[in-house]
């Protein structure tokens, strides 16, 4: 068996204190015109759950950025002293779900902070689980969708790339799990809700990662997701590749990976298993024949 890579520290997402801590402060009111007692509480009620949607928008915004930044600070820390393994994994997700469980977590933990959480997405203090939770979902998806296009999603996500291209020239292959599959997963399950690809899918997916899949069918040429190996087994596979043949650039080292996780004849993706790991072990030596022929006869 292929000796596990040695791995750098890992780079864990920090857990952040969550929406009943960021702003639990009275709304901020304009002066109240001429109304009726019920109809000022409902308008103040309404006002309220803008101004708290609005706030927690801003928090998961700022999450997001500071979770892109710190993994692309440690990527950049650790390229200055990378080992000759040629691999590098990544035990962070970056998804809807993750983000969601931080805020999720601390509105199960005390009732203060469930109590808050409800006011601030504009639902009653006696709403049910299902529901707050489904609430918490959307607003986390709209912030997620919003924020590659804010200016520090922009400049975060150009600060990543540009870290993997350095990896992807010093042939080390950084790799990710593709989805979240955490506590809120079960959580989702158990109040019945459904977790969709989009919902677990890590924001740190790049052309130059190698991810694991959730099933063997995804991913890409252009987006390699491998099925059916853990995250630690996948590097020593890949640490492995990179010992049979020193040559192997990431490109390269990503498409043998997709051609021994697809069935050719049926033109279908299929699960990495102990048959498909001999297959790209033989790719691999057969490519390094062929690269020593080729600069023998340059």
């Amino acid at each position: 068996a292929p000796a596990v890579p040695q791995q750098p520290p890992p780079l864990v997402a920090p857990q952040v204190d969550v929406a009943p801590q960021f702003a639990r402060q009275p709304a901020t009111s304009e002066s109240p015109k001429e109304r009726t007692a019920s109809d000022g509480q409902s308008a103040d009620t309404a006002r309220q759950a803008l101004e708290g949607r609005a706030k927690l928008r801003v928090a998961v915004l700022t999450r997001l950025h500071r979770g892109l930044t710190e993994v692309e600070g440690k990527m950049s820390a650790f390229l200055a002293n990378p080992g000759r393994q040629g691999v590098v994994t990544l035990p962070v997700v970056l998804s809807e779900s993750t983000v969601t469980f931080e805020w999720w977590k601390s509105a199960n933990a005390l009732p203060e902070d469930r109590a808050y959480l409800a006011q601030v997405l504009g639902e009653p203090g006696s709403v049910d689980d299902a529901t707050l939770l489904g609430t918490l979902r959307q607003e986390v998806h709209q912030a997620f969708a919003e924020f590659p296009r804010t200016p520090q999603g922009l400049e975060a996500r150009k600060l990543y790339d540009a870290v993997l291209q350095k990896y992807e020239a010093a042939r080390i292959q950084p790799i990710i799990a593709g989805h979240d599959t955490g506590p809120l997963v079960e959580e989702c399950t158990r109040l019945g809700l459904t977790c969709e690809k989009d919902f677990t899918r890590s924001l740190l997916l790049s052309p130059w990662m190698l991810a694991i899949a959730q099933s063997p069918d995804e991913g890409s040429k252009t987006q390699v997701m491998v099925a059916g190996l853990t995250l630690p087994q996948l590097g020593a596979l890949v640490g492995h590749l990179r010992q049979l043949n020193p040559l192997l650039s990431n490109a390269q080292l990503r498409a043998l990976l997709l051609r021994a996780s697809t069935d050719m004849k049926l033109a279908l993706r299929k699960v990495l298993g102990q048959q498909e790991v001999e297959q790209v072990q033989a790719l691999a030596r057969q490519l390094l024949r062929l690269q020593a022929v080729q600069h023998l006869t340059v």
